[in-house]
């Protein structure tokens, strides 16, 4: 218990101790911006350690789950996987900005995932850990290509159930680990941009 907590403890302590990147513009020009599309492009280094993807892979390869962790060691699965966070996290983005950047000037969000860390059942039970995500984020004018807002390393985490009480409770509670994750990395993206604006 003391080693799950502890674990915790410092990776909060390390997300607080992030640099925030100022928001250069003001409400007025944040809303004046309509979002048209959210690319999502993965860091040929990027980690993607994500269980449910790797064992979605082995189905969908008529493959047992439990030969999903060395499937997932080749570029085909990593690629499969790379495919499904992107349409998550896609998913995730939209839902969150369409409605606050609603206005006239055409823009594109553009996402570079760097980190997908979620943290495994075992590590959970054993010493603890919660899901990350680390991704640089771009606001982009769709019409010339210009840059007009940039978020290098921006960071989310999801908390996950520890021990074998909270992954039982976590399982049967929660909506899944992937989810939880990029629908806050999405909202505190939108939060950063228009911190007292909320969705309709």
């Amino acid at each position: 218990m003391l080693n799950r907590l502890l674990s915790l403890c410092l990776f909060a302590a390390a997300l607080s101790g992030c640099v925030t990147v100022p928001n250069p513009l003001a409400p007025h020009q944040i809303e004046a911006l309509h979002l048209t599309t959210v690319t999502v492009e993965i860091d040929p280094a990027a980690t993607l350690w994500w269980g449910d993807g790797d064992r979605a892979y082995a189905r969908s390869k008529g493959q047992p789950e439990q030969n999903s962790e060395e499937l997932s060691k080749t570029p085909e699965a990593r690629a499969f996987i790379a495919k499904a966070a992107s349409e998550k996290i896609t998913a995730a983005l939209q839902e969150q900005l369409k409605p606050v950047l609603a206005g006239k000037r055409p823009v594109k969000v553009v996402l570079t995932l760097r980190r997908l860390y979620l943290a495994s059942i075992i590590q959970r039970i054993t010493v603890g850990g919660a899901h990350e995500m680390i991704a640089d984020i771009a606001v982009i004018d769709a019409k010339t290509g210009a840059p007009i807002l940039s978020y290098p390393e921006f960071r989310a985490a999801a908390m996950a159930g520890q021990g074998i009480g909270g992954t039982l409770l976590d399982a049967a509670l929660m909506s899944e680990p992937i989810d939880r994750l990029t629908a806050n990395f999405a909202q505190r993206f939108r939060d950063w941009l228009l911190p007292q604006q909320q969705p309709q």
